[in-house]
C-alpha cells in the first residue's frame, strides 16, 4: 500500500509543476515590456563634430592623376607561349606572306626509252634504221676510216677497229637512251647505256673515242692515252 501511495503523490506533484510553468508563461506573454522613447538618450547632431559635406574648393583641388593601363609585353620567343588573353593586340595587323625570294629550280628528270637492234656506224654513232641514228654525248665519234700510227711508224686502221670494239661491246643488245620518243627522224645527240654501263664512258676509258673538250670524260681519255689503249696504242690483231 505504501508503494502505491508514493506513486500517486509523485504523479500529483508532476501535474502541479506543469500547471505552474504554463501559468507563468501565459503571464509573460500578456505583459510585454513597455519602453518610453523619452527615456532614451539621443545625442544632438549639432553637438557632434562632423566634417562639412560639399565639393572641394577649386583653387585648392589638385589635379587627379589617371593611371594609364599597364601594357603587357608580348612574348616573341619561339619557345615561350604568349597567351592572347594577356597580349595587347591593338597594334598588331595580319599581313599577307611575302613572295619567295627565288623560285627553286626543278630539273625535269629525263625520260629514258629502251631502243632495240642497235647498229654501230662508227665508234660513237649508233643507228636504229636507215633514218634514225644517235651520236653519243660527251665523246667525239671516231670515223671508221681513221688511221693511227703505231710505235714502229706503221699505220693501222684504228677507226675500223674502234667500230668493231663498239659492236662487240653492244652485241646487238638494246640500249637505254635519254629521249622523249622512240620515233624520230635524223640524228639525235644523247646518252645511252647498256644495262648500267654508259657507252660514252666505256669508249673514253678504253681509248676508242676521244672525250669532247670540257667534258667530264676528259680524264678517262688522258688515262687511256697514258696507258696507250685503243687509238693511242698498238694495232689490235
Amino acid at each position: 500500500m505504501r508503494g502505491i501511495g508514493t506513486f500517486i503523490a509523485g504523479a500529483v506533484g508532476l501535474i502541479l509543476w506543469a500547471y505552474l510553468v504554463m501559468g507563468a508563461g501565459a503571464t509573460l506573454r500578456e505583459d510585454p515590456v513597455d519602453y518610453n522613447i523619452e527615456d532614451l538618450d539621443v545625442p544632438d547632431p549639432s553637438e557632434l563634430e562632423l566634417p562639412e559635406v560639399g565639393s572641394l574648393p577649386t583653387d585648392t583641388a589638385e589635379p587627379v592623376q589617371v593611371a594609364e593601363p599597364r601594357r603587357e609585353v608580348r612574348a616573341i620567343e619561339p619557345d615561350v607561349f604568349g597567351s592572347p588573353a594577356f597580349a595587347d593586340t591593338g597594334d598588331l595587323e595580319r599581313v599577307a606572306p611575302r613572295a619567295p625570294l627565288s623560285q627553286a629550280a626543278q630539273r625535269a628528270k629525263p625520260k629514258v626509252i629502251l631502243l632495240h637492234r642497235p647498229s654501230s656506224l662508227s665508234a660513237g654513232v649508233v643507228s636504229f634504221g636507215p633514218e634514225q641514228w644517235i651520236r653519243l654525248a660527251d665523246v667525239m665519234a671516231t670515223p671508221a676510216d681513221r688511221s693511227c700510227v703505231a710505235a714502229d711508224g706503221t699505220s693501222w686502221p684504228c677507226g675500223a677497229m674502234a667500230r668493231t670494239q663498239q659492236r662487240q661491246f653492244l652485241r646487238n643488245r638494246s640500249l637505254s637512251c635519254e629521249t622523249s620518243s622512240a620515233v624520230w627522224q635524223g640524228e639525235l645527240r644523247t646518252r645511252c647505256w647498256v644495262g648500267v654501263q654508259d657507252v660514252s664512258s666505256w669508249l673514253a676509258k678504253y681509248g676508242w673515242a676521244e672525250a669532247e673538250a670540257g667534258s667530264a670524260l676528259a680524264v678517262l681519255t688522258e688515262e687511256a692515252r697514258a696507258a696507250r689503249r685503243g687509238l693511242f696504242g698498238e694495232p689490235v690483231r
